[in-house]
């Protein structure tokens, strides 16, 4: 039984980590151009937001090679929200 107790425990706490209840006010990509990468998430913004952050970081990965992985996050004003 405790065995059992544990697995469900352990299934549980992978299929709710917190990143599962995060909130849907941002996203995050990467690729190899940090202009075409920004740009592609930029679009993905919904109407109506107001874009709070933008930033990218340079990433090295094998050999001398580097890819950008970037973020952005928005927030709704109060008008669209009903309030």
């Amino acid at each position: 039984m405790r065995i059992l107790s544990a697995i469900l425990l352990s299934v549980f706490l992978v299929a709710f980590e917190p990143r599962a209840f995060a909130n849907d006010l941002s996203i995050s990509g990467s690729g190899r151009n940090r202009e075409v990468t920004l740009n592609q998430l930029l679009s993905k913004v919904p109407e109506g937001a107001a874009i709070t952050d933008a930033s990218c970081k340079r990433i090295g990965i094998a050999g001398l090679n580097y890819q950008y992985r970037c973020s952005v996050a928005w927030e709704f004003s109060n008008q669209y929200l009903g309030a």
